[in-house]
């Protein structure tokens, strides 16, 4: 449970003129040595009638189930605050990791896309406020986000199954003492219209309610792709100037989408596909294609505070999801010697998904600090109790052509530069039948103990164990057996910190992770299969090098680490098991002002690695990068404070090659689909007093052509040039 203070003024860092070295900004393994106590940044405060923007440097964290200095925790992180998301104008999950270097990959058969970290999948391990989700459909807006907080490489003592190449979580706006709030509307090209309201009221010095809410509409230059979605979070406090407090939470998401399978690959090697990339304003969609879901949490936070040495956190939460999919892929089909030929069918395979979700979850912490003679301990106890349920159904469409009611299943297309499809979208309508096709259950119990060993005051250890307990069970509505496996885990850390001077440090640290395959396989179908039964856990471990620095009155972060992350027993979908996939590399990121006036947010991420598989359904794939996964990643996102009123941003991201695989015809070799490398730019200017705030963001200025994830049959265009003006009145 986070305990709440009025917002706090940053203040503004002296003129500073001395050249930057290398450091390091790494993540949370555990709880450092710190309060529990979590400061609220607002995005913007009065000082004298004088506007103080925040930084970008963030100088706690929650990644590690507590606050905690970002500074004393061994494993590499990024934190994106409140002001980066104001700034950029991002709205959704998705936007907002861009600034962590994390890649995407479509997810299978529409599900939802898959955040990749250091190579690995990270779909399972996305979290809102240290809790687990109810579903794999990540991508939330962010009107009640107050930070994200990325965690890179395994994770899993704090985080229980998964959490391979690192965790996702998602910290929600609370009630503060205070009163205020702003009231936002945003309009943009195509068809961009957005509302937001954030209030907060104190009743007194303990209690305090905020309310968020939230309307977005927008078009697409993929004409008729649109979305629509609202979202209301309330909260309220009690105890805010106490030592027990309790923090009683509801949320409400509904989205409504086209759903979007993007554009086909075109053949441009013996066994290489590459995105088509002048097909990118092309929808090969019907009018009845749609994504829509709705999501419901209901939490209750509490937090006590025995004395100074032992404290309480628990945190329930019970949410449920439904999510319902039909969209309609397109499949260009080749001639045998690789080429193509105008007027022959595209293929339009049916995606479906509907399924409705729940989960109860609750979490407690509990922290110890004590002496053992003159070595000091932080220790955090931790257990998780987790029951996740999910009925999946299985829905069968027929699609008609309106004129003439003959049925469609595939398409003529005309032009092969732009692959201009034949039937225009607007022309079909469809029929429905749905029957629950099983009910997927997965029961978690996990015990964790990790500790933070103050040896010398220069020189701390932290070491950490969790045991995992987790039955999976799928039960088929037809009344066939049901299956069902039961996995018993085991992961640790270990790691080393040395502060070779005040605000700097050099670490050594060793995380393990473990993921059952029966989950794994489970979130994305309703059935299991006896080699899913039998197999034993995937198990990750990453081993990281790094330093850390702060400069300028700890306003400036540099951070640099050297990682080497490898996953044994690796489930590879629609192939089988690999016998391990491994990522090494370096990981650079700067946060924080330089001046007074620049705040500057950055990574660069340089990696390689391969897949080893030996296995007859899987050789293909050995010596291959892992999937979805880019060898070089750069981002860096830059605002200059004109005067006290006016601000610029201007940022660049740029991410290298990516490529996904699969089986080549005939078993020769595996077939690679490209997704080539871009870089886009994007810009901001904005206008902000005590009282009133208007912004303009040019996002894609230069209007680049590129796409933003993939899957293995089809590629998904990112964004186009567009703008957005937002203005905001604040009290």
């Amino acid at each position: 449970m986070k305990k709440h203070n009025q917002p706090a003024v940053l203040k503004t860092a002296r003129k500073r003129t001395a050249v930057v070295g290398v450091g390091i900004l790494a993540a949370a393994m555990n709880p450092a040595f710190a309060e529990t106590q979590s400061v609220r940044l607002d995005t913007v405060n009065v000082k004298g009638g004088k506007v103080v923007r925040s930084g970008y440097k963030a100088p706690n964290t929650t990644i590690g189930k507590r606050m905690q200095d970002i500074q004393n925790i061994p494993q590499s992180a990024t934190v994106i605050n409140r002001q980066v998301i104001q700034d950029q104008a991002t709205t959704d999950l998705k936007s907002t990791l861009k600034n962590a270097g994390i890649t995407f990959q479509a997810g299978e058969g529409g599900q939802a896309e898959v955040p990749i970290i250091r190579g690995m999948h990270a779909g399972n391990d996305v979290y809102d406020d240290g809790l687990r989700g109810s579903s794999a459909q990540f991508n939330s807006d962010t009107y009640n986000t107050e930070r994200v907080e990325v965690l890179k490489g395994s994770a899993a003592v704090l985080f229980g199954r998964g959490a391979a190449g690192g965790v996702i979580n998602q910290v929600n706006k609370s009630p503060y003492i205070g009163t205020g709030g702003e009231v936002a509307a945003g309009i943009g090209t195509q068809g961009k219209r957005r509302v937001t309201a954030d209030i907060n009221h104190a009743f007194n010095d303990d209690i305090a309610v905020r309310l968020n809410v939230m309307g977005d509409k927008a078009d697409s230059f993929r004409k008729p792709v649109d979305s629509k979605r609202w979202g209301i979070a309330p909260s309220i406090a009690f105890g805010l100037s106490g030592d027990t407090q309790l923090e009683l939470s509801y949320k409400h998401d509904n989205s409504k989408k086209t759903a979007d399978f993007g554009v086909p690959y075109l053949k441009t090697g013996e066994n290489t596909r590459t995105a088509a990339v002048e097909a990118v304003d092309q929808f090969y969609g019907f009018n009845t294609d749609f994504e829509d879901s709705k999501r419901d949490s209901y939490t209750a936070a509490l937090s006590h505070k025995f004395n100074d040495n032992v404290s309480l956190n628990n945190n329930l939460r019970y949410s449920r999801t439904r999510y319902r999919l039909l969209g309609v892929p397109p499949r260009l089909t080749e001639n045998k010697d690789g080429t193509y030929t105008i007027g022959r069918d595209l293929g339009r395979g049916k995606k479906t998904i509907n399924y409705d979700a729940n989960t109860l979850t609750n979490n407690t912490d509990v922290n110890f600090k004590f002496n053992t003679g003159d070595i000091k301990h932080d220790l955090l106890v931790n257990l998780e109790l987790t029951r996740e349920k999910r009925d999946n159904y299985r829905d069968t469409y027929s699609f008609f052509n309106k004129a003439d009611n003959r049925p469609v299943t595939s398409q003529p297309w005309r032009n092969l530069k732009t692959l201009t499809p034949g039937v225009p979208a607007d022309d079909v309508y469809f029929t429905r039948n749905s029957a629950l096709g099983g009910t997927l259950t997965t029961r978690t119990v996990g015990v964790g103990i990790n500790d933070i060993v103050e040896l010398t005051p220069t020189l701390k250890a932290v070491a950490g164990v969790r045991f995992n307990s987790i039955k999976t069970k799928n039960t088929p509505a037809d009344n066939s057996p049901h299956v069902q496996r039961s996995d018993t885990i085991r992961t640790y850390n270990g790691s080393l910190i040395w502060d070779y001077r005040p605000g700097s440090n050099v670490y050594a640290s060793y995380n393990t992770a473990a993921t059952p395959v029966a989950y794994r396989v489970t979130g994305q179908s309703d059935s299991l299969d006896p080699s899913q039964l039998v197999a034993a856990p995937e198990k990750t471990r990453t081993i990281e090098i790094g330093t850390k620095n702060a400069f300028f009155d700890d306003a400036l972060t540099v951070n640099a680490a050297l990682f080497h992350t490898k996953k044994t027993q690796q489930y590879y979908r629609d192939a089988g098991f690999i016998d391990w996939a491994k990522v090494y590399g370096l990981d650079l990121e700067v946060a924080g002002r330089v001046t007074d006036r620049f705040n500057v947010l950055g990574n660069v991420i340089v990696s390689n690695g391969k897949m080893r598989a030996t296995s007859r359904s899987t050789t293909q794939l050995d010596g291959h990068f892992p999937e979805a996964a880019a060898k070089v990643t750069a981002n860096v996102w830059g605002n200059y404070r004109i005067t006290d009123q006016f601000n610029t941003g201007l940022g660049l991201r740029y991410v290298g090659d990516r490529y996904t695989h699969m089986p080549a015809r005939g078993g020769n070799g595996v077939m690679k689909q490209k997704l080539p490398a871009y870089t886009a730019v994007d810009a901001m200017v904005s206008y902000e007093n005590r009282n009133f705030r208007a912004q303009l963001n040019a996002n894609n200025v230069l209007d680049k052509k590129y796409f933003d994830t993939g899957h293995r049959q089809q590629a998904i265009p990112g964004e186009r040039r567009n703008f957005v003006a937002t203005v905001g009145y604040k009290f």
